[in-house]
Formats: C-alpha cells, structure tokens, sequence
C-alpha cells in the first residue's frame, strides 16, 4: 500500500482541524457552547468553548469526500464508502453539538442514537457471526444481530463521552484507536479505512495542540459521539463479514481502560444508591490525581496504558487469536495491580469489607441525594441566600451531618461536642475544605464521604449565584501549611484521646449517689 496519500490525508486533517480550532476560538462571540465549569468536575476559571467536535468533523467531511471522489475507496468500499455513511455521521454529530449548545434531554439523545444505530443496521452494516478466537466454528447471532449491531453503535460513543473527564483523555483515546484501525486497514490492504482512519488520526491530533491540560477548547458531546460513531462503525465495517476476531475484537482490547472505567462506576453507582447517569469526580483518571500527579503527568501515563492496549489488541489480529490467553492473563494482571496501586479493593477481604460498608450507608446516600435533588430544584425558587443556605444545613441535618462553622482547637471538640461523633474535613477544592460534624463510623473504613459528595454540587451551585458561602455552612480555607487529611486525623485523634481521658475520669470518681446508677440520667 502506497503510504504517501495517508500521509498527505493525515497532515490535510490537521491543518483543518488546527485552523477551524484558531477561526472558532477567535470569532465565537455567543454565549451558547461556552463551558463556564461547576467548581466540582471542571474547575476551569473562565468559560471554555465546548464545540472542539465541529473542526474535527470538518477535516472528516474532507478526508471523506477526497476518498470518494478520488476513487481512494478500494474495489469494496462496503457501508464506509456510501453516502450513508456521512448522512449518519452527520445525525450524530448534530444530535451531539445540539446539546453543547442548547442541552438536550438523555432520553432524546439515546432515542436518536438507537435511530442511527438501527439505520445502519438497515442499510447492511451488521453483524452477523461471532467467530470462535480458539479454533473453528462460529455464532450465528440470528435475530439478536440487530440488538448486537444497536447496542455496538450506541455503546461506543457513549464509552467516549464518559470517559471525557479530563482535559486530552477522550481525544487521546479516539487517536490510539484511529491509529489501531488506520494499521488495521494497511495490513489487510483495505485503502479506504486506512484513509479514513488516519485522516481522523490528524484532525484529533490538531484538537489535542489545544485540548492538552490546561485545555483551550472541549471536545463537546458531538464531538465525543461522532469518534465513538466512526470508531464503532470503522471496526464493524472492517470486521470479516461481522466476525468479532477480527476488528471488533482488537477495539474491545484497545477500549479497555473506558470499558473498565464505566463499569466500575456504575457499578459503585448502583450499590451505593446513586443514580447511574449522575456525573461524578470519581473515576479512575479523579483517583490518580488523589497520589498528587499532575494532569499532564496522568495524561502521559493514561497515554502509555492505551498505547500497550492498542499494541495488544494488534497482536491478537496479527496472531489470529492464538495470543488470547497471554492478552488475559497481562490484562488481569495489570488490572490487579492498578486497583492496589490506587488504593482500592484488589483482595476479597477488602472487597468485603467495602461492599459491606456501602450496604451500610446506602438508605443514608439514596435519603441524601433526593434531599440534594430538592435543594437544585429550590435554588430556582429562593430569592434570598440566607435561606439557601439555611435550607442546605437543614437538608444535612436530617441525615446526621452538621457544619463545624468555626475552627475548634482538638482539645475543645469533646467539650463542644460530647458524645460519639466525628470530624470529617471533606475537601473540595485544593485549598477549601468543608469542615462537618458526623456520626461516629460504625466500621473501620470512612462512610460519611459518599454522603458528603451528594451535597457538594448544591455548595458549588449556591456559591455560583450568591457567592462564597457563610462561615455556618462550615466551608473554610486551609492554610499552604496543612493537609487536609493530616488536620482531619489530628483533630479526630485528640478528640478520641479527650474522650477516652473523660471515661477514664468517670470510672476513676467514686459513685456518691448510692441510690442511683452512676450510668443515670437525672432529670431536673
């Protein structure tokens, strides 16, 4: 295959890409698909343009058309070369930018996902054997082939718009799986992909010279599923006669890092009580920044993982299969080990113990996100902050939580607050942490923390419209000096060395009310 057309698509892509990315940021004046942050996920100062995906698919259109009309699309260009393919394209690309702009409801999103899925399902794209990887025989998916198809097509872009959390994350992954296809196509001789694959490969990289931390532009939901779209629809049209050994196969693989990153989050979502669609800053990208790395330096770690991941899933295509088992037992292995090095449960014991922990405060977090639900309904309705906030302390002390307004020195907390309760200091900013006073945990592990997090956003919405919150609420600078985690231990230290000094006071004194148990109350 002559590499001198893919490498004049791929530099073609990257300059329209660059240049449509320099005309918006310069000429956008509306205050539509502008990203102003929340203070929670994106903590960007100023607003950011969040149409990043209309460049992109610019520079798509071009490679495409160039395809097509230069006679680039091979003897059989199947659903790839048709124009079917850009009018899907196109749909889902709309339906995306339609929400950067203006927000559009989750459920008119996945109905004209399924839309688009189930038109390229009818217009031959399907598939229609799962291939056996470990020797002969195939699964002839009969009239599940249309459910399989869907699901693909929906499930991929979504994939790619979750996982687009942190600034270059989605646009690196949508480059290593162009690349992936792109290497794909010159292997199997199919020009067209190849084409398409790198010229995507180019506008992505023109994206991320300015998504990169600190990003000057989002990729936006259109731009998130129209990647997905190709990427989904690229490995179903390249597949041999919709054999999954084949591309499908090496997409999975190279999709492993978002696959185990959404499956983890909605699975934590549904046992804590939490709804499954509501945004979080929980995901595996959220944990690396708790050991104190950079972005840049989790992007270019999280760039390595999907660069071994893309390298492994050619290996199986390369091999015909036959290195399956060695994929799976690197990938177990890799998976055991960053859930230790991220400190999360990698034993049974410790799964145990946090299954056990999240059952505990399930009624607790599912209590506090319908009180936090009523609260972003009221922020509409209240006039004045002081009952804003007021509403806000009062939602949290119905579940047992209670600001610590003022700085208490550790060995005042039990004289202030006798009785088994604890201090947690949750953080929400690097340097602003919400001083609150919680019931003593029953087990050995932190509990309160999924039931703070409900109540984050109504802070950070309440100070986007009324400013910094009062001195009741309990949210309070922390100096450079001290950790957060550090000032949480020591004050809950002192205070359960205070408390275990009273008792021993107590039982210390002799009982001069012979005819009353010293563990009584009296009344007066």
């Amino acid at each position: 295959m002559n590499i001198g057309p893919l490498i004049a698509v791929f530099f073609a892509a990257f300059f329209i890409s660059l240049g449509g990315i320099v005309l918006l940021r310069r000429c956008w004046r509306f205050e539509a698909g502008m990203d102003t942050g929340d203070g929670l996920r994106k903590e960007q100062k100023n607003p950011v343009l969040r149409i990043g995906g209309l460049p992109i698919f610019a520079a798509f259109v071009a490679v495409f058309l160039y395809a097509v009309l230069s006679g680039r699309i091979g003897e059989a260009s199947g659903f790839l070369g048709s124009w079917t393919f850009l009018i899907l394209a196109l749909t889902i690309f709309v339906v995306g930018f339609v929400d950067d702009l203006f927000g559009m409801p989750a459920t008119i999103k996945l109905a004209a996902q399924i839309a688009v899925g189930t038109a390229a399902f009818m217009s031959g794209l399907s598939i229609h054997t799962i291939s056996n990887p470990f020797g002969p025989g195939a699964l002839n998916p009969g009239s599940f082939s249309l459910i399989l198809t869907v699901l693909w097509i929906v499930a991929i872009p979504n994939l790619i718009n979750l996982i687009d959390g942190l600034d270059g994350l989605a646009g690196g992954i949508g480059l290593f799986l162009a690349l992936t296809l792109g290497t794909l196509g010159m292997l199997t001789g199919n020009v067209l992909l190849a084409t398409l694959s790198f010229g995507v490969a180019g506008a992505l990289i023109g994206f991320l010279v300015f998504n990169l931390p600190p990003a000057k532009i989002y990729l936006g939901d259109g731009g998130a599923y129209l990647i997905g779209f190709l990427i989904a629809v690229s490995s179903l049209a390249s597949s041999n006669k919709g054999s999954v050994i084949s591309a499908l196969l090496v997409v999975i693989i190279a999709l492993g890092f978002p696959i185990l990153d959404t499956g983890l989050t909605i699975i934590r979502r549904m046992l804590s009580g939490l709804p499954v669609m509501q945004a979080d800053a929980r995901h595996l990208h959220h944990r690396l920044m708790t050991l104190g790395l950079s972005k840049r330096a989790i992007l270019l770690i999280l760039y390595g993982v999907f660069a071994g991941l893309s390298l492994l899933g050619i290996s199986v295509f390369v091999s015909q299969g036959y290195t399956i088992p060695v994929v799976g037992m690197v990938l177990v292995v890799a998976f055991l080990s960053m859930l230790r090095h991220l400190g999360l449960p990698h034993t049974p014991k410790e799964v145990q113990l946090v299954l056990r922990d999240i059952v505990a405060v399930r009624k607790d977090v599912r209590y506090a996100c319908c009180l936090a639900h009523v609260l972003d309904h009221d922020i509409e309705r209240i006039r004045n902050a002081d009952d804003y906030w007021q509403a806000l302390v009062d939602s949290m002390a119905k579940v047992g939580i209670h600001p610590e307004p003022e700085a208490v020195e550790p060995a005042q907390l039990q004289a202030v607050h006798p009785g088994e309760t604890c201090l947690v200091v949750f953080p929400l900013t690097e340097r602003r942490a919400w001083h609150l006073r919680c019931p003593a945990p029953t087990g050995r592990r932190r509990q309160w923390d999924r039931v703070i997090r409900c109540f984050v956003a109504a802070v950070f919405r309440g100070e986007e419209r009324w400013g910094i919150c009062p001195d009741g609420v309990g949210v309070r600078e922390v100096p450079p000096t001290e950790d957060i985690k550090a000032l949480e231990e020591s004050i809950n230290l002192s205070r359960r060395r205070s408390l275990s000094e009273n008792r021993a006071d107590a039982d210390a004194k002799p009982d001069t009310n012979s005819g009353i148990k010293s563990s009584a109350i009296v009344q007066p």
